[in-house]
């Protein structure tokens, strides 16, 4: 009766959240979307649930907290584009019984992403010295179990500073997750970043980056593999751009031929896929694919690797190594390490 009780809480919570966002562009915080781990990067970029998690993921769903172990130490370090550069910290808080159950699990969690520094000059080009720019989240999760099923939440504090101009925000991950009792199966749903801008840039109003996302994980039984599937942005149907300037077609009349999207390529949009080669049980080889993606990294003379990621985890006592390749356009491609340590079984 309980758990009833807390599934019907939990979607009607969510029920609320996705009648009340608006579908508009995504104009601040944009860097919530960014891979939290290489892991996830990896996977295709998005990941709602996983079956036996290996690497740190309250930060896609906070439900998965229920897998991180305390004191657990995840940091990732991302070069982004130019001289941006993006890091994550996650950490699996230990705290005592007295506060919470076997049930329970804390952690925290900060997002960074440094533009690095610009010159600033007036009107006429004058140097006036330099600005900085950033992006920053903290965050705190909790999920708790009951069952087969686990509940999360995270409460994030998320900024944004431009030279003099800054943005504010207080946010939210709701999440949950299912587990089969005897297969390596799990399901997952995700409304990331719910919240209230406290301060924008300026006066005019900008939407944030939210996202329902819904998941699937599967090991098939005496089979050495495991596969994801990720369905993101549910709150919408139709996600795809067509760029007026991109093949641009012209009627026999000359009259200009609107592009259409079929009801399948919108649905592919919103698909990613990934699949983990467990090549033996501390070595495991990743791969993903973002259809999103690579349609929007087309350009006139193809797709190149847009929308193609790939990576390999190694663990040994207390530690594990992640390193995902990732390209969401054909000429450029980024990379990101992560590093997870278990403090505890590295200091006894």
């Amino acid at each position: 009766m309980r758990k009833r009780y807390l599934g019907l809480i939990f979607l009607s919570i969510l029920s609320r959240i996705t009648d009340a966002q608006t579908l508009g562009g995504q104009r601040v915080f944009s860097f919530l979307d960014l891979p939290t781990n290489a892991r996830v990067a990896a996977l295709g970029g998005q990941v709602a649930s996983a079956t036996k998690p290996d690497g740190s993921y309250h930060l896609n769903n906070p439900a998965l907290a229920d897998s991180s172990r305390d004191n657990q130490l995840a940091i990732s370090l991302m070069p982004y584009l130019a001289a941006a550069k993006h890091y994550t910290l996650q950490y699996g808080l230990p705290i005592s019984s007295g506060l919470a159950d076997r049930h329970a699990r804390w952690g925290i969690g900060l997002q960074y992403l440094s533009y690095g520094q610009f010159n600033l000059t007036d009107p006429a080009g004058n140097s006036l010295g330099t600005f900085t720019a950033n992006d920053y989240a903290l965050s705190l999760t909790h999920a708790r179990t009951e069952g087969n099923f686990t509940l999360g939440a995270t409460i994030k504090a998320v900024g944004s500073s431009i030279e003099t101009y800054s943005a504010f925000g207080i946010l939210a991950d709701l999440g949950g997750i299912w587990r089969h009792p005897e297969q390596d199966l799990t399901f997952g749903l995700v409304a990331k970043n719910v919240g209230y801008l406290l301060k924008n840039y300026g006066p005019t109003g900008a939407d944030l980056p939210f996202d329902l996302q819904a998941g699937v994980t599967v090991k098939p039984k005496h089979a050495p593999i495991r596969l994801t599937v990720t369905a993101h942005h549910l709150q919408r149907f139709d996600i795809s751009y067509n760029d007026p300037n991109l093949n641009v077609r012209y009627d026999l009349n000359g009259n200009l031929i609107s592009q259409t999207t079929s009801v399948t390529e919108k649905i592919a949009r919103h698909l990613s896929v990934g699949a983990e080669l467990l090549v033996s049980r501390n070595v495991h080889l990743l791969l993903g694919y973002n259809h999103q993606k690579r349609q929007e990294g087309k350009v006139a003379t193809g797709s190149g690797g847009a929308g193609i990621s790939f990576g390999a985890s190694v663990q040994a006592r207390g530690f594990q190594l992640t390193y995902a390749r990732f390209s969401s356009v054909p000429t450029a491609g980024t990379s990101q390490l992560s590093i997870r340590i278990d403090l505890d079984r590295l200091l006894h």
